[in-house]
């Protein structure tokens, strides 16, 4: 188990995450969306899916894009609560700012459900390659 090297992988994962972290946000806030719209049985369709993804998916960018101005790693923890930020504050004020409205339990959600996620995966890499790094030093 492996993580040096810029072109090698662990277990099929590559060993440079941050490459991976936008796609994986970003992927994120599509489910959310798409769960969302199921669960309140609005119309599933690939245009609505957009138009309702798209203020959280440009919140996305923006908070990898303060990940990245301030030197931060993506796949930091750190890293993750900046782009949780951004994801849920951008997201809901360009929904207002569209006329699709929030709620205070919308915002609760969506902070609630990019936070388990976005972070999660973020924990869960960290703990996998410490639990890595610990073994090969044994």
């Amino acid at each position: 188990m492996n993580f040096s090297g810029a072109g090698r992988r662990w277990s099929g994962v590559p060993a440079r995450p941050e490459k991976w972290a936008v796609l994986v946000d970003l992927v994120a806030v599509v489910v959310f969306v798409a769960i969302g719209l199921s669960a309140h049985g609005h119309h599933e369709s690939a245009a609505n899916l957009t138009q309702v993804s798209a203020p959280f998916l440009v919140g996305a960018l923006v908070g990898h894009l303060l990940v990245r101005l301030r030197g931060a790693q993506p796949v930091s923890p750190a890293g993750g609560v900046v782009v949780v930020v951004a994801t849920v504050a951008v997201g809901q004020v360009l929904r207002v700012i569209f006329g699709q409205g929030t709620a205070v339990s919308f915002i609760a959600v969506s902070l609630a459900f990019n936070t388990l996620v976005m972070l999660g995966w973020r924990l869960a890499w960290a703990a996998m390659r410490r639990a890595a790094l610990t073994s090969r030093g044994s």
